[in-house]
């Protein structure tokens, strides 16, 4: 049996290889009508996912400010303190972090150390945005997803809670969020490489979500910075 999973696992492993070449499938035949199809469904498909998924997780935020707020005004007005609630605020806020992250990235709304690519052409942030995925994003998720699967796993098998008694017994459903969360934005930025791979050969890419700015937009479409002066 485990080395039936063994090879389930390394087939699932395969598989996920040959997806993440895609936007290379995307770059260099640009003119296949089976590959451009199958592209803008999985964009489609990928892209309202993480946007559904973060519309859900956002209304874990005011539930994170209730429980915060009951847990202070319990102990230090009436001297009470329910590990539960206290416990809880962790765990929303670990749902809202892991969670929402691929949102974020779909929305464009994650920090940037660069200072030029907002000045860059449409093609030029496609490029970056690409080889990013392939240097950055995918290395780094497939290491946070690598070495979390220790620890979640000895997490599942002893269904691990809160050290103390009256605590929330979730603990190992809030450590599966590490490599979700690792999946999710692997997914989501394998939507934006292959919306980058499109750029790059001047090809329309499919609609974003509602209230989702558009992603390699022309530098004339750009929304203007103020300069403090009012122009």
């Amino acid at each position: 049996m485990t080395e039936l999973f063994g090879w389930a696992l390394k087939g699932i492993g395969w598989v996920f290889l040959l997806v993440m070449t895609w936007p290379l499938l995307i770059l260099f035949f640009p003119n296949s009508d089976r590959i451009d199809t199958l592209s803008r469904a999985s964009i489609t498909l990928l892209d309202d996912s993480s946007y559904r998924i973060g519309e859900i997780v956002k209304w874990a935020l005011p539930l994170l400010v209730l429980s915060i707020a009951f847990s202070v005004f319990a102990l230090s007005i009436f001297g009470l303190n329910w590990t539960k609630l206290s416990e809880s605020a962790a765990y929303f806020h670990a749902s809202i972090i892991m969670l929402g992250a691929a949102a974020t990235l779909l929305a464009g709304q994650h920090v940037r150390v660069d200072v030029f690519h907002t000045r860059m052409s449409a093609k030029s942030r496609a490029l970056v945005d690409f080889m990013g995925f392939y240097a950055l994003l995918l290395p780094v998720c497939l290491i946070i997803i690598w070495d979390s699967q220790s620890f979640v796993n000895f997490a599942w098998r002893i269904f691990e809670g809160s050290s103390e008694n009256d605590g929330i017994q979730g603990v190992f459903l809030l450590k599966t969020l590490v490599p979700v969360f690792g999946v999710m934005m692997i997914a989501q930025g394998l939507s934006i490489a292959m919306r980058a791979a499109m750029c790059l050969h001047g090809k329309e890419r499919p609609a974003r979500p509602d209230h989702t700015p558009q992603l390699f937009p022309p530098l004339e479409n750009q929304p203007k910075i103020s300069n403090g002066n009012g122009s």
